[in-house]
């Protein structure tokens, strides 16, 4: 924040995060919440969606909008995911353009992300994440040939895995959102329901627990959602999740079942225990697992099971 402060009626505004698969938006989301609201895993294009999350601080709203990578898309699913963080590039005040130096250390490998960002006309913030991962030395050379490429209104760099630095990005985001009161209140810290943050629970521990096609193949359909008291202690919430994960061949099923359910059971426990710290609640968390065939080259199909629109 710059040293006057904020305006007297404040700053509040949309932040588009975005960049190439696995740069490290979700993880920097989640780190700004201290709330594990985006799905995280190594791999990437783990994120499909536009997930707005909200960020407040005294005089100071920012709606940041996790994207997914942007990336050449070869089926319907990949289009959607292409599509959303195109459409929040147009729709925020400002953009957070998230790099990984160990990947980009030339801006003219990113080419066609720079035309994107270009169209979108919105001031821009590069933040170069990682850090902790490449050779200091090698940090200023790159600034550099980003400055020259790019002309962002801001460099940062850090490390979203460590929070180095993240409190500066804030700083930057918030001197440039545009003058105005909270668009939400302030304890608020996301536009997406608890039935959403269920279903993206299960899903990263499918990325997270599968290999090869597997997790690009399944989505995760949440059939009951029902909260009430708990038994043993009546001010604490009880919640019951019925979800099932959809794949596209039967031999999918098998590896997500497991011998005798054990990869089921696995994917749920590690879910429910995820879900039970962020809801503050007990939970009760049942899966299944359903085929239905190439249900991500299909328009209509990856709507519903994408989530898009969220």
């Amino acid at each position: 924040m710059t040293e006057e402060g904020p305006p007297p009626g404040g700053r509040s505004g949309f932040v588009a995060l975005v960049g190439r698969p696995n740069v490290g938006k979700s993880t920097l989301l989640n780190r700004v919440l201290k709330y594990p609201l985006a799905a995280i895993s190594p791999r990437p294009q783990t994120t499909r969606n536009r997930i707005a999350g909200i960020w407040s601080a005294p005089g100071v709203q920012a709606i940041l909008l996790d994207t997914p990578g942007l990336h050449a898309p070869a089926k319907e699913l990949n289009r959607a995911m292409v599509d959303a963080a195109s459409a929040a590039l147009h729709d925020a005040d400002l953009v957070v353009w998230i790099i990984d130096p160990a990947r980009e250390a030339d801006p003219e490998s990113d080419r066609g992300i720079r035309e994107r960002v270009e169209r979108a006309a919105r001031p821009t913030i590069l933040a170069i994440n990682k850090v902790d991962a490449v050779p200091k030395a090698a940090l200023l050379p790159l600034m550099s040939a980003w400055e020259e490429a790019v002309h962002p209104v801001a460099q940062v760099p850090l490390s979203a895995r460590t929070g180095e630095n993240v409190d500066r990005l804030l700083d930057e985001i918030a001197s440039r959102l545009p003058e105005g009161p909270p668009l939400y209140p302030e304890d608020q810290i996301a536009l997406v329901t608890e039935r959403f943050i269920a279903a993206e629970a299960v899903r990263e521990q499918v990325f997270l627990r599968t290999s090869q096609e597997v997790p690009y193949s399944t989505a995760v359909v949440i059939e009951r959602f029902e909260e009430q008291p708990s038994r043993e202690d009546p001010e604490r919430r009880f919640i019951r999740v019925i979800a099932r994960i959809v794949c596209e061949r039967a031999s999918q099923k098998g590896i997500l079942i497991g011998a005798g359910g054990a990869m089921l059971k696995a994917i749920g426990t590690r879910a429910r225990q995820d879900l039970e710290r962020a809801f503050d609640a007990r939970i009760h968390l049942e899966l299944h697992v359903s085929v239905d065939e190439d249900w991500t080259k299909d328009r209509r199909k990856v709507k519903t099971y994408g989530h898009f629109g969220v």
